[in-house]
């Protein structure tokens, strides 16, 4: 097994150890940002982190919550969150939650109550606070309960001996996969804007075989994206681009500000939802999934401050 991907999982493992160990509301990482500062000090992208929380998880080293359900109307993704399964420590962090669960339902409804009277009162409500700091509290301090009675229960599933034996299995199982993630960013290379058309993968977008398609690819690389929509259309521009696997162009476009009505940005985002919805058969897909997903969550955010 390469040292490397040992070394990866040993980081994120270690990382969640040490905010939990802060003992304060931010002792348990959130998912949007923990990934975000994971990519920033080691480079990780967000599909290798999948893998590493699927090891961790699955091996027993940690456990992980839901904070916050997605919420498709209010354009919020779901937040979950990852504590070291260890009992002292789920205990401590309990403590933290519990008390924090008090403190805000007294200062919203100036009743002081304990933890678990307030959690058999909210529970009905849980779906309707979800995102609200109280919603999430709340959240937190249910799981940590259920954890604590889990840990009790199932003992020898969570033992250090355990869990180094499962770690090895998964890591064993995932080292493969790791190791061709690891392996594309050292020989990726960006493309050309002008490199040959790439064969259609009518399972995810129709090809846009036309005289005005290679008129377009003739003006890429002399003219400006600007031009290239007045010109095209932007419904042509986004077909074309996403066909060539150019989600790193489009990016861009989406950058210089030249598209952004919410109109175009949500045909966007249901053109790009097909393709995602291929990554796992398409291979060729498969070498773009981080641009993929970069582009759909710069959409998102585009859509939430559009205006127009």
């Amino acid at each position: 097994m390469n040292k490397m991907i040992r070394t990866n999982v040993d980081r994120v493992f270690r990382s969640i150890v040490a905010q939990n160990a802060l003992h304060n509301l931010n002792s348990i990482p959130h998912s949007d940002v923990f990934y975000k500062e994971m990519e920033s000090l080691y480079g990780l992208t967000k599909s290798e982190l999948d893998i590493i929380i699927s090891i961790l998880r699955e091996s027993h080293k940690i456990l992980v919550m839901e904070i916050s359900r997605e919420d498709k109307n209010r354009k919020l993704e779901k937040v979950l969150g990852y504590v070291d399964a260890d009992l002292v420590t789920l205990q401590k962090l309990k403590d933290v939650f519990h008390r924090a669960l008090s403190d805000d339902y007294e200062k919203e409804n100036g009743k002081k109550k304990t933890a678990h009277q307030i959690i058999r009162e909210l529970i009905p409500r849980l779906q309707y606070i979800n995102h609200t700091p109280l919603g999430r509290v709340l959240n937190k301090a249910i799981m940590l309960d259920e954890y604590i009675h889990m840990l009790e229960k199932d003992y020898k599933e969570y033992t250090e001996e355990w869990k180094d034996d499962n770690i090895q299995i998964q890591l064993d199982i995932n080292s493969e996969l790791l190791r061709d993630f690891t392996d594309k960013k050292k020989q990726e290379v960006p493309a050309e804007e002008d490199e040959p058309v790439q064969k259609p993968k009518a399972a995810y977008v129709r090809a846009v075989d036309t005289p005005q398609h290679r008129e377009y690819l003739e003006q890429v690389s002399s003219g400006s994206v600007n031009k290239l929509l007045q010109i095209y259309g932007v419904d042509f521009f986004f077909r074309v681009n996403l066909r060539k696997c150019n989600f790193d162009f489009i990016s861009q476009a989406l950058d210089t500000g030249v598209i952004d009505r919410k109109k175009d940005l949500m045909d966007l985002k249901e053109m790009l939802k097909t393709i995602k919805g291929n990554i796992g058969s398409d291979a060729e897909l498969e070498k773009h999934y981080d641009e993929i997903m970069s582009l759909d969550r710069k959409i998102s955010r585009l859509i939430s401050f559009s205006s127009k």
